[in-house]
């Protein structure tokens, strides 16, 4: 472990829906990578210096800040000391360089002093929160007044898909309400307005971010890719979920044949909204 890695937490009561396989953590790089034109589209990091992430995982969001804003500095936070050594390995040659610290936190608590940050981030961690409202509070202790955080958050109620997948619809009610059972809140997203206001921001822009999938899309290798990577990120919970007796590996295959059927079918339509703010402190 780096010794720019620092722990401040020996144990993790919070249980990720996804696991922290080195499988997941793959998934978790590689799943950055496809959805980074639609997150950062209306993120700008430009004139900070020095920006956290809360959540930062594996530290794929990291490296994508990096290669976008190369003079950034970004300390790095998350609840899971498996995801921040990953992290430390990952991001080795910037750690090394004095661009990246890491640091294991414990249900919200950040070690760090006030006002320290020009800029902020999170990407799909407060759906995993036990309290949301107090990340955010603690993201806002830790920026300097004046400056940015951009949050980006799932909407899972808001996934449509035409037609209706039966198979897909019963799977995804049962992960919806599993992640539930984990004090985890899969439509977060919807209310990330009123809780950056609750926890003090003086200002907030919201707007949707949504995947979505029509007869615009003619390319054949994006529909692919596009339904790939959300079967992928589903099914990452399935062994969880099979473990536990509350889906059968009957369902998954029923629900791979629909969802796969919308690839190459040109009048099907499947929409992912993500949401995403821009809170000022």
């Amino acid at each position: 472990m780096s010794t720019s890695t620092i722990s401040i937490s020996n144990h993790n009561t919070t249980k990720y829906i996804h696991g922290y396989t080195t499988d997941e953590q793959d998934r978790l790089i590689k799943q950055s990578n496809f959805l980074e034109p639609y997150i950062y589209s209306n993120v700008d990091f430009s004139n900070c210096h020095h920006i956290i992430e809360v959540g930062c995982g594996v530290g794929a969001q990291i490296q994508l800040l990096l290669n976008r804003w190369p003079h950034l500095k970004i300390t790095g936070v998350d609840i899971s000391q498996a995801q921040i050594h990953r992290a430390s390995e990952f991001l080795k040659p910037y750690i090394e360089a004095g661009r990246v610290s890491l640091y294991v936190s414990h249900d919200g608590e950040l070690p760090l002093p006030d006002e320290c940050f020009d800029g902020a981030l999170i990407c799909f961690v407060l759906e995993h929160a036990h309290n949301p409202l107090n990340v955010l509070k603690q993201i806002k202790r830790v920026m300097k007044s004046g400056s940015s955080l951009y949050c980006t958050e799932a909407f899972n109620a808001g996934v449509h898909t035409y037609p209706t997948c039966l198979a897909f619809q019963t799977y995804w009610e049962i992960f919806n309400r599993y992640q539930k059972e984990l004090k985890g809140d899969p439509d977060v997203g919807l209310k990330l307005s009123n809780l950056a206001l609750k926890a003090g921001f003086s200002e907030v822009n919201a707007n949707c971010v949504p995947i979505y999938l029509d007869d615009r899309v003619k390319d054949t290798s994006r529909r692919i890719n596009l339904i790939d990577w959300f079967i992928e990120a589903i099914l990452s919970v399935a062994p969880a979920l099979i473990a536990q007796d509350k889906i059968t590996p009957y369902l998954i295959e029923e629900m791979k044949q629909e969802l796969s059927w919308l690839k190459h079918n040109q009048d099907t339509v499947f929409v992912y909204p993500f949401q995403q703010i821009k809170a000022v402190k």
